[in-house]
């Protein structure tokens, strides 16, 4: 068993690289250009994620989903604290241009643009469900935390934003439809899954893109980027999966696993926004988000064989 789903998700990481790959080339050769990434982002945020988490709440209900969505929420909020105390211990001595870009590359994964993709891909739509979770307690915090790390608390905590959002709204829209068990009718379902049917596609060319419009050279001789990388992609995880494999709590590998892939995502598109925004180290930010999402391709599906060898799936 142990060996299939190793398969399974060295094959499904695989497909999601080769995409990745295929965003690099059409960036290098500018048939994607930064104005096209943009929109093309827009697009996904706004509309497409956010249809993936819908279909993924069209689902019979059950009381067993509740409890793992608590679960899952207890999870993502231990994580986002994991990476705050670790961030915070070791990055507090750095400069304050480096150090607020570190700390927020540390909490913030990349939890959407990555991460429902591979969940749709592994788990499919109830580890959506499960880790959409984790999205409204990264959006909270983001909107919240991270206002405060990159602005040094002189900035208001944006609670607004921390609620009204594009995940966030979709999920006040699809959870309500789940727990009154209302189906939508056939036509906007069958448009519903062909704009979900985009994502992963769309997701991970972007990233590409994103991935050929800086020198990737650079991003190897930064110890701060490497170390801070290597902190968001196992440090975090890795704790994650020992406190959930420790919990006495009978947990099935789906809902593990949606818990674990999102703390075990690379750095957040969020940091080089946040750092724009607020006129702190871009290019760090740029270069964290670079060198963490390279890594993770082998990371992600070294943590997955991990909690399947501890979990005995």
């Amino acid at each position: 068993m142990l060996l299939d789903n190793a398969y399974i998700v060295v094959s499904q990481v695989l497909i999601l690289f080769i995409l990745i790959g295929v965003g690099f080339i059409a960036g290098k050769v500018r048939m994607i250009n930064d104005h096209g990434i943009r929109q093309l982002t827009n697009v996904l945020l706004v509309i497409i994620t956010p249809s993936i988490i819908i279909q993924s709440f069209q689902t019979p209900f059950d009381v067993s989903l509740i409890r793992g969505m608590l679960i899952a929420l207890v999870s993502a909020i231990f994580s986002h604290l994991a990476g705050a105390v670790i961030g915070k211990m070791i990055y507090r001595s750095s400069p304050d241009d480096r150090s607020r870009v570190m700390q927020f590359s540390v909490v913030f994964s990349n939890c959407g643009f990555m991460c429902i993709p591979l969940l749709d891909a592994i788990l499919g739509s109830k580890g959506v469900l499960y880790g959409s979770v984790y999205i409204v307690v990264f959006n909270a915090a983001q909107w919240t935390y991270g206002v405060r790390l990159m602005t040094g608390g002189k900035e208001a905590m944006n609670f607004k934003r921390a609620l009204i959002n594009p995940g966030n709204v979709s999920i006040m829209i699809a959870f309500p439809l789940f727990l009154l068990q209302i189906q939508l009718p056939e036509i906007p379902t069958i448009v519903i899954g062909h704009l979900a049917a985009i994502n992963a596609p769309l997701a991970m060319m972007l990233i590409g893109a994103q991935l050929s419009m800086i020198t990737l050279g650079s991003i190897f001789t930064d110890r701060d980027v490497i170390g801070s990388s290597l902190l968001r992609l196992f440090a975090v995880p890795v704790i994650v999966i020992l406190v959930l494999a420790a919990v006495p709590v009978e947990m099935e590998r789906i809902l593990f696993l949606a818990c674990v892939i999102p703390a075990a995502a690379p750095t957040a598109a969020g940091v080089a926004l946040f750092a724009t925004r607020h006129d702190q180290n871009t290019m760090l930010a740029t270069r964290n988000i670079a060198f963490s999402t390279l890594l993770s391709v082998l990371s992600i599906p070294l943590l997955i064989l991990l909690s399947d060898f501890l979990m005995g799936y």
